[in-house]
Protein backbone atom coordinates (compact mmCIF):
# COMPACT_ATOMS: atom_id res chain seq x y z
CA UNK A 1 0.00 0.00 0.00
CA UNK A 2 1.51 3.29 -1.27
CA UNK A 3 -0.43 6.65 -0.26
CA UNK A 4 1.36 10.00 0.87
CA UNK A 5 1.15 10.32 4.52
CA UNK A 6 -1.96 12.49 6.04
CA UNK A 7 -2.49 15.91 5.12
CA UNK A 8 -1.46 18.65 7.94
CA UNK A 9 -4.84 19.87 7.57
CA UNK A 10 -6.64 16.79 8.14
CA UNK A 11 -3.65 14.40 10.43
CA UNK A 12 -6.22 11.67 11.02
CA UNK A 13 -6.79 8.07 9.83
CA UNK A 14 -10.12 6.10 11.09
CA UNK A 15 -11.09 2.36 10.43
CA UNK A 16 -14.11 0.66 10.45
CA UNK A 17 -13.57 -2.36 12.68
CA UNK A 18 -15.17 -4.50 14.85
CA UNK A 19 -12.87 -5.70 17.13
CA UNK A 20 -10.25 -3.14 17.11
CA UNK A 21 -7.31 -5.23 15.67
CA UNK A 22 -8.54 -5.96 12.48
CA UNK A 23 -9.75 -4.38 9.21
CA UNK A 24 -13.02 -6.33 9.14
CA UNK A 25 -16.25 -4.02 8.99
CA UNK A 26 -17.74 -3.02 6.05
CA UNK A 27 -18.40 0.68 6.03
CA UNK A 28 -22.45 0.02 5.40
CA UNK A 29 -22.06 -1.97 8.31
CA UNK A 30 -19.86 0.84 10.46
CA UNK A 31 -21.28 1.41 13.83
CA UNK A 32 -18.30 3.29 14.88
CA UNK A 33 -14.67 4.46 13.51
CA UNK A 34 -11.13 4.43 15.58
CA UNK A 35 -9.23 7.41 15.23
CA UNK A 36 -5.74 7.42 14.72
CA UNK A 37 -3.15 10.05 14.81
CA UNK A 38 0.46 10.64 15.26
CA UNK A 39 2.43 12.93 17.69
CA UNK A 40 5.53 13.19 17.52
CA UNK A 41 6.18 9.93 15.47
CA UNK A 42 4.21 7.92 17.57
CA UNK A 43 0.92 6.10 16.09
CA UNK A 44 -1.69 5.45 18.11
CA UNK A 45 -6.16 5.86 18.91
CA UNK A 46 -6.64 8.77 19.99
CA UNK A 47 -10.58 8.02 20.37
CA UNK A 48 -13.71 6.53 18.27
CA UNK A 49 -16.57 8.10 17.06
CA UNK A 50 -20.31 6.91 16.29
CA UNK A 51 -21.37 6.30 12.67
CA UNK A 52 -24.25 8.17 11.67
CA UNK A 53 -27.72 5.43 11.62
CA UNK A 54 -28.21 3.36 8.75
CA UNK A 55 -31.14 3.78 6.52
CA UNK A 56 -30.13 7.17 5.49
CA UNK A 57 -29.17 6.70 1.94
CA UNK A 58 -27.06 9.39 0.68
CA UNK A 59 -27.57 11.73 4.16
CA UNK A 60 -25.72 8.83 5.98
CA UNK A 61 -22.10 9.20 3.98
CA UNK A 62 -22.85 13.22 4.06
CA UNK A 63 -22.95 12.26 7.78
CA UNK A 64 -19.91 10.34 7.61
CA UNK A 65 -18.11 13.02 5.72
CA UNK A 66 -18.66 15.15 8.42
CA UNK A 67 -18.02 13.18 11.25
CA UNK A 68 -14.56 12.19 9.53
CA UNK A 69 -13.32 16.00 8.31
CA UNK A 70 -10.29 16.27 10.16
CA UNK A 71 -9.47 12.26 8.72
CA UNK A 72 -7.41 11.84 5.18
CA UNK A 73 -8.16 8.85 5.10
CA UNK A 74 -10.82 5.56 5.75
CA UNK A 75 -9.65 1.74 6.05
CA UNK A 76 -12.84 -0.53 5.49
CA UNK A 77 -12.99 -3.91 4.36
CA UNK A 78 -15.90 -3.01 1.86
CA UNK A 79 -17.40 -0.03 0.35
CA UNK A 80 -20.05 0.30 -1.89
CA UNK A 81 -19.82 3.00 -4.79
CA UNK A 82 -22.07 5.51 -4.29
CA UNK A 83 -20.46 6.30 -0.46
CA UNK A 84 -17.16 6.30 -2.01
CA UNK A 85 -17.83 8.87 -4.62
CA UNK A 86 -19.40 10.98 -2.27
CA UNK A 87 -16.90 10.68 0.50
CA UNK A 88 -13.90 11.27 -2.19
CA UNK A 89 -16.28 14.74 -2.95
CA UNK A 90 -15.80 15.94 0.53
CA UNK A 91 -12.32 14.83 0.22
CA UNK A 92 -11.45 11.51 2.02
CA UNK A 93 -9.84 9.07 0.74
CA UNK A 94 -11.54 5.23 1.46
CA UNK A 95 -9.31 2.69 1.16
CA UNK A 96 -10.44 -1.23 1.55
CA UNK A 97 -7.98 -3.31 3.19
CA UNK A 98 -7.70 -6.49 4.78
CA UNK A 99 -5.04 -6.95 7.98
CA UNK A 100 -3.77 -5.59 11.35
CA UNK A 101 -5.46 -1.93 11.97
CA UNK A 102 -1.82 -0.45 13.47
CA UNK A 103 0.06 -2.13 10.57
CA UNK A 104 -1.52 -0.45 8.12
CA UNK A 105 -2.16 2.76 9.97
CA UNK A 106 1.80 2.91 10.26
CA UNK A 107 1.92 2.28 7.10
CA UNK A 108 -0.12 5.57 6.17
CA UNK A 109 2.17 7.46 8.14
CA UNK A 110 5.39 6.57 6.54
CA UNK A 111 5.80 3.65 8.70
CA UNK A 112 6.56 5.21 11.73
CA UNK A 113 6.41 3.48 14.57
Amino acid sequence: MTFAPPQRTRPLVAVASSSGSTVDTHLGHAREFRIYGSDEGVVGLIGTRPAPQPGSGDARWEGVAEILSDCTYLLVAGVGRKPLEILAGRGLTVIEAEGYVQSLVRQLYGGIE
